[in-house]
């Protein structure tokens, strides 16, 4: 599939930095009631039990049982129980970087969603309060990973607009700027011809094209010809010179770029690649009657 808008939000995806600040399960009895906060972080809330309500920027919503919700930072928030039964939800909150909550921002993510998997929800919740109890170097890490999967499974279920990315987005010819670098990767490049159909200063340019792909102009083109020489090499037995022509480089300088990028060359590539393939295609028994002779 071609280079597109969504290509830019998955590269923005990509570089998603967030921090859990804290996660629990919490049960409130009927009558339980907070009032105007304006958190500096997000949250996310899933109702186990018991029914309650929300109120986000003077809009109200009845939170039912087995429903993901999503508080963006910055909003005020009122929220309380509803019904003479205990409300149990688990909770998260967490911080985003700055270039980040313009992402999610720009997403126009909806308030909540309905859980189809409530059991891999509710296990997610759980693994972050075990990690919120370890005493090692990897609980951060492992922490981010739980956030990402349910923020990941959020942003499925909510079927964003993925088409606004950011506001200006909207005033400049992304599609076709992308467009443009993947029909001349064989040839040499100028950010002054991207910048021209962008309709942007060059200078401009380059910084709205790394604001939006997360790299440089000169970067992501580098990107595309690498990913294009491995389609070449994997579906073609054109040789590795003629896979460097197509991508724009010459020989020694695609085999130098490719070694730093993959660790290995492009021969090896194709021929690791292809072993691998030819080993997908035969029965399981002949595969492991090969790994035991």
């Amino acid at each position: 599939m071609k280079p597109t808008i969504d290509s830019i939000l998955q590269n923005q995806l990509h570089q998603l930095q967030a921090v859990v600040i804290m996660s629990a399960y919490t049960d409130s009895a009927p009558g339980w009631l907070e009032q105007k906060q304006e958190p500096d972080f997000y949250r996310f809330c899933y109702t186990e039990k018991g029914k309650g309500w929300l109120e986000i920027e003077g809009e109200k919503y009845s939170i039912q049982p087995e429903t993901l919700y999503f508080m963006p930072a910055g909003t005020l928030q009122s929220f309380g129980t509803d019904g003479d039964e205990p409300f149990g939800r688990y909770w998260c909150h967490f911080r985003l970087e700055l270039s980040d909550v313009q992402v999610i921002s720009s997403l126009q993510l909806p308030r909540y969603i309905y859980v189809k998997e409530k059991h891999k929800i509710k296990a997610l919740f759980h693994k972050m309060v075990e990690c919120q109890q370890l005493h090692s170097i990897t609980k951060d890490l492992r922490l981010k990973a739980v956030l990402l999967e349910l923020l990941a499974i959020y942003l499925d279920e909510s079927k964003a607009q993925r088409e606004t990315v950011n506001e200006p987005s909207s005033e400049v010819k992304w599609n076709e700027v992308l467009a443009h670098i993947e029909a001349n990767l064989h040839a040499n490049i100028q950010v002054e011809e991207l910048a021209r159909i962008a309709f942007l200063h060059p200078n401009y340019f380059i910084t709205s094209f790394k604001s939006m792909m997360g790299c440089s102009p000169i970067q992501y083109v580098t990107n595309r010809r690498i990913a294009l020489a491995k389609q070449l090499l994997m579906e073609t037995d054109l040789p590795v010179a003629t896979v460097a022509t197509q991508v724009g480089m010459q020989n020694h300088y695609l085999s130098r770029l490719f070694k730093r990028y993959t660790g290995i060359t492009p021969l090896q590539y194709r021929r690791i690649g292809k072993h691998n393939g030819s080993l997908r295609l035969q029965p399981a028994k002949a595969i492991i009657k090969e790994e035991e002779s």
